[in-house]
């Protein structure tokens, strides 16, 4: 692999690895994940019954069929990225539309109560553009290997994927100088500020 291909390779993967966090804990606490999207006030009612359920299950078995093919069956790797790539566009999306229309909501994409802040969307953004570039990377390599066999990831890229997963949960919190948003999904008051006292 060429440096830009083990980056966007690593990065990919590390969103994968990111997806299957997040899914894991959205699997496991979907009153949580219900509670989120009411106070997001994004979706219908019935879309958010259904997406509280559904979340943590669709994001765990992306994040499965995507490091399972790179692991097992490096050929249809483009397949697997391609899926992790619209994953993350739909997230970013979301998180995008969620940060200009309910300001101070939190995304709840992971453990962190921030309110959802461009970070977010630009991880989101980041993710989906590595996997866009790792089934490019995939396709170019397996033509030009007439029979499609991509070497599988070595135990280096994995180290680094898991690297930049965490670098993905971590940054975006770091970085968003963004509040903490309450139980309502607004954030507290600005010092100063007269919101929230009852003072006009």
């Amino acid at each position: 692999m060429s440096g830009l291909s083990t980056l966007v390779t690593v990065v990919a993967l590390g969103g994968a690895l990111l997806l299957f966090v997040a899914g894991v804990g959205h699997a496991a606490r979907p009153q949580r994940v219900r509670a989120l999207l009411a106070r997001q006030a994004l979706l219908p009612s019935v879309v958010r019954i259904w997406t509280g359920r559904l979340l943590g299950a669709t994001e765990v078995g992306v994040a499965v069929v995507v490091l399972g093919v790179v692991l097992l069956v490096p050929q249809l790797s483009t397949v697997g990225y391609a899926l992790l790539a619209v994953t993350y566009a739909v997230l970013a999306g979301y998180a995008e539309v969620l940060r200009r229309r309910r300001p101070g909501t939190p995304c709840g994409c992971l453990a962190g109560g921030r309110s959802t802040g461009l970070p977010v969307v630009i991880r989101a953004l980041i993710f989906a553009a590595a996997a866009t570039a790792a089934a490019a990377v995939v396709g170019s390599v397996g033509t030009a290997a007439e029979g499609g066999a991509v070497i599988r990831p070595g135990l280096e890229l994995w180290l680094a994927a898991a690297v930049t997963a965490a670098a993905g949960w971590l940054v975006p919190e770091l970085v968003s100088g963004g509040a903490v948003a309450d139980r309502s999904g607004t954030p507290p008051p600005r010092p100063g500020s007269t919101a929230g006292t009852g003072i006009d």
